[in-house]
């Protein structure tokens, strides 16, 4: 005979509570978003550390967007896919896996650094189901190599989505752009996925 308690299901458990608190993150007021943010990434966290998200200032009829990512971690994709394919039917929420691509201009500040997609740049070829990247980048340097670098995948997600980032990218090398002939803007990457 098991005498030991059964451990509850993490993703039926994030959702109890999620259920339970709905309504406190529909609202978002100010005085407690820091709270009810950290309180929510904690549990993400519990079904896997690498889970983020992001919710959606605005409405979009009568809903707020629920965004649930790996942030950018491959290893993490099928904890997403598992995590929103589980999600009960809720009213005022769009439950949605991963960042997806936007189609105004995103600037990311990250670190010292601002970046915009009029400072990255590409040449790209294709490999049978991925995609090689040169990102050719304003102000990129060897000093500033890991919050440029870090800064455009967080755009490559706003760009393409976050799943097409990390399933259909292959290789990506980052340099400077010095006006490099042949490049091309970083936004008609859309147009391959």
């Amino acid at each position: 005979m098991n005498w030991l308690p059964k451990r509850k299901d993490k993703v039926a458990a994030f959702w109890e509570w999620f259920e339970d608190n709905k309504e406190a993150y529909f609202e978002l007021d100010d005085s407690g978003r820091d709270k009810l943010f950290n309180q929510l990434e904690k549990k993400l966290h519990k079904v896997n550390r690498h889970l983020a998200f992001e919710l959606s200032e605005g409405l979009v009829d009568g809903k707020r967007e629920f965004i649930v990512s790996a942030d950018g971690m491959v290893e993490a994709f099928d904890a997403v896919i598992n995590l929103v394919g589980q999600a009960p039917d809720l009213a005022l929420f769009t439950i949605v896996a991963f960042r997806q691509p936007q189609e105004e201009e995103v600037s990311i500040e990250y670190g010292e650094i601002e970046l915009s997609w009029e400072d990255i740049f590409c040449t790209f070829e294709k490999d049978s189901d991925e995609v090689n990247l040169i990102l050719y980048i304003k102000g990129f340097t060897e000093d500033n190599e890991d919050e440029f670098v870090s800064a455009s995948f967080i755009l490559l997600d706003t760009i393409i989505g976050e799943y097409n980032a990390g399933m259909r990218i292959g290789e990506i090398e980052f340099t400077s752009y010095e006006g490099q002939p042949d490049v091309r803007p970083v936004k008609e990457l859309q147009s391959l996925f």
